[in-house]
């Protein structure tokens, strides 16, 4: 049995006598059943027939009848599940070879048979493009983890090479921020593989305003931030998970501004806003969607840098989706008397019910 590539071929449909034979003998097989009995009875009632005489024949009238009415029902099956027996056939020399291209065959005959067949190459289509996804996935995770590596091997082999130089220190911290180059890449990558994955951790109600308060506690901006932070906006997340979806934001905005960093926290209407704005060269609006794809990198003046992942933002709105939210870029609008420039990222998320969310 061959199997088609990646264009659908349809089975030739069977010639229509014999189709319609088979039909025939279905539908005529019933009938002739009742036609006996009711001959029988009109000649035993008009003709006074004897039932010795008619008994041996109706018998015989009627077995032939039965006969036939289950051989066509048979074949009837059989036809009907031949699609079927040949989809599973198709099936197994796929998995057989384990080519992914490989598509089963679609009757036209519009029945369940041929939904079923489309739907399996439905399915198929799907694992084939995870599988190439993934592929790539793996080629540039191995790309970015090549880089810092070959940055921390060739410092530690100058610090080895001339043990006694004065510049040794600072060969040291330039190695150090190579791990924690590494160390963001690796973090970056299980948290991915996670989400993926369909991990669900515990959840409970979150002050997202207080987890944005305390995550610009503990960090050291490089330009001037600003914060107008609304407490008491509860949600339900993994605080963790939350956690580390602002720290991506604010991560971002850092290795971009120019001299500012604004951050908002607010209700509106059943969902809490989180907005994270720099004044550094924005995102072009045909750009806006795919800065959150895995390993982007822009063509404009702001494309990543040296120490960033490639992967917060892609993180981010992985996580802001498992908890039922948006993550997205928007316009800047200009804010606090600047003009419009710089990247406004908006993070939505539904509040929690009751008087400690939506009030």
């Amino acid at each position: 049995m061959s199997v088609r590539k990646a264009e659908g071929r349809m089975h030739r449909p069977r010639s229509a006598p014999a189709r319609g034979t088979v039909g025939a003998l279905a539908v005529a097989g019933p009938s002739l059943l009742l036609g006996t009995v009711a001959a029988a009875v009109v000649l035993h009632v008009s003709a006074d027939a004897r039932w010795s005489v008619l008994a041996p024949v109706m018998a015989a009238l009627f077995a032939a009848a039965l006969v036939l009415t289950a051989w066509a029902a048979r074949r009837a099956a059989e036809r009907a599940l031949c699609p079927v027996a040949e989809a599973e056939t198709e099936m197994a020399e796929i998995l057989e070879t384990a080519d992914a291209s490989r598509r089963v065959d679609v009757p036209p005959t519009g029945d369940a048979a041929a939904r079923l067949a489309a739907r399996v190459n439905g399915v198929l289509d799907r694992l084939e493009r995870s599988a190439r996804q993934r592929r790539t996935f793996i080629a540039d995770a191995s790309h970015e983890l090549r880089t810092p590596l070959t940055g921390l091997r060739t410092r530690i082999e100058l610090a080895l090479a001339a043990p006694g130089d004065a510049e040794l220190p600072e060969t040291l911290n330039g190695a150090l921020r190579d791990v924690e180059r590494l160390h963001r890449i690796v973090d970056d990558l299980l948290a991915l593989a996670r989400l993926d994955a369909g991990e669900e951790p515990a959840r409970e109600p979150v002050d997202i305003g207080a987890l944005v308060e305390s995550e610009l506690a503990v960090r050291t901006a490089p330009v001037p931030l600003t914060a107008k932070v609304e407490t008491g906006v509860m949600v339900e997340g993994n605080p963790i998970r939350l956690g580390r979806l602002l720290v991506n934001l604010l991560a971002n905005a850092e290795r971009h501004a120019a001299g500012l960093i604004e951050v908002e926290v607010r209700r509106d209407g059943a969902e809490a806003v989180v907005e994270v704005r720099d004044d550094g060269p924005g995102i072009p609006p045909a750009d806006r969607d795919r800065v959150f794809e895995r390993f982007t990198r822009l063509d404009s003046a702001r494309s990543r840098v040296e120490g960033g992942s490639g992967l917060g933002l892609a993180v981010a709105r992985a996580t802001a989706v498992s908890h039922g939210g948006r993550l997205y870029a928007a316009d800047t609008g200009g804010g606090t008397g600047r003009e419009a420039r710089g990247a406004r990222f908006v993070l939505r998320l539904p509040l929690l019910p009751g008087p400690r969310g939506d009030g």
